[in-house]
């Protein structure tokens, strides 16, 4: 695996919609070293609603394999009413045309899993920079 030190998300929040005890746990010690603060839920209503309700999250890890409200109807609704989340479509499911539902529903970016614990990092910190950019830029204007 690369340098770890250059993943430094201090001040972020990673909302982690997952179900998977073992998901959790790997995407726990890989994230915990990042500085980012985490949030877990393990369904897409309550993903929703935390959202809904907060303005401080930087970047979704959306699990699309979900009880009730699966992951891509919640980055669906997600996606309707805050585009500039980044949410990266997380599935061990890969069927035939899971990939191209994830994106309509506004995800920005998809990995299968088994996940590679390195290039998730290098996604994710493309995309929770690309949204600190565009929040300075806001702010600047």
């Amino acid at each position: 695996m690369g340098n770890l030190e250059q993943f430094n998300w201090k001040g972020k929040q990673i909302l982690i919609v997952e179900d998977d005890k073992s998901s959790i746990i790997l995407l726990t010690a890989l994230l915990d070293r990042t500085g980012a603060k985490l949030i877990f839920t393990s369904n897409g209503q309550h993903a929703i609603d935390i959202v809904k309700n907060t303005n401080s999250i930087d970047l979704i890890l959306m699990d699309i394999k979900l009880e009730g409200i699966n992951g891509i109807q919640a980055s669906t609704i997600i996606h309707d009413f805050n585009p500039k989340i980044p949410i990266i479509a997380q599935t061990a499911c890969v069927m035939p045309g899971d990939k191209e539902k994830c994106f309509e529903a506004g995800c920005t970016a998809y990995v299968s899993k088994p996940i590679d614990a390195y290039e998730l990092l290098l996604l994710i910190d493309k995309h929770i920079n690309s949204i600190s950019r565009e929040k300075t830029v806001e702010t600047i204007l």
